[in-house]
């Protein structure tokens, strides 16, 4: 007989207790949900190879391995079908990089963590990333629904931005007397076009590195700098 560990993993089970298998918790997904994911995973897949415009229903459904009326039966057309991989992307990029943030405790913590936060999601899912910079171009030709989408993820990042300058100039961290909303574009477009770059070096991981440096210290000198 094994010797039981008071409270621990070997502690043998009563007398009559089911086994021990039986007594685990289990979770199951949903099969809607598993469908739901492979769909947008797929959309998401061809959305980044092929941009938005040029993926049709029948791609998705053929990359996902279903008919298209499984996708229709989920999805009553493409363009709802990007709005759940905008909502995807958004939670992966804004919202954790919001959340991580948020958990800084002073402004030039928060300003490295922003660039920290982003350069790994796009490093993770350059995918997402891809999808974002066909959809800033692309937008325009779309739904307004689809331009506000897009447009609200570009608005959270300069949101963001704004408010960790303007705490970092009222606790006396930044010194630039420029205005927050000009300082953050700047941020914005340093942010951006850095990941343009990246992305068109094929996701070097080595230009990401130099970028990511190179981003911090722009991030930096613009909020420190009296002379911009």
């Amino acid at each position: 007989m094994t010797k039981a560990t008071k409270g621990g993993l070997n502690e043998e089970p009563a007398a009559g207790s089911p086994p021990r298998e039986a007594m685990a918790p289990t979770t199951r997904i949903p099969k809607s949900v598993l469908t739901t994911d492979k769909i947008v995973e797929a959309a998401r897949e061809l959305f980044a190879q092929q941009s938005y415009a040029n993926s049709t229903l029948d791609d998705v459904a053929k990359r996902a391995g279903f008919t298209k009326g499984a996708v229709y039966y989920y999805f009553k057309d493409k363009e709802s079908l990007l709005l759940e991989v905008l909502n995807r992307i958004a939670a992966r990029s804004i919202e954790t990089t919001i959340r991580m943030v948020d958990e800084q405790p002073d402004a030039a913590r928060k300003l490295e963590t922003f660039v920290q936060c982003q350069t790994r999601w796009a490093g993770k899912y350059p995918g997402d990333l891809a999808v974002m910079i066909y959809m800033s171009v692309e937008a325009a030709y779309t739904s307004p629904e689809v331009r506000a989408r897009v447009m609200r993820f570009y608005d959270r990042l300069a949101l963001t931005l704004e408010r960790i300058i303007d705490a970092g100039k009222k606790s006396g961290e930044f010194s630039s007397p420029q205005a927050t909303r000009d300082i953050a574009l700047y941020l914005q477009a340093v942010h951006d076009g850095n990941m343009m770059i990246w992305f068109r070096s094929g996701t070097d991981p080595k230009i990401g590195h130099r970028l990511t440096k190179a981003t911090m210290a722009g991030f930096m000198q613009a909020v420190n700098n009296p002379h911009r």
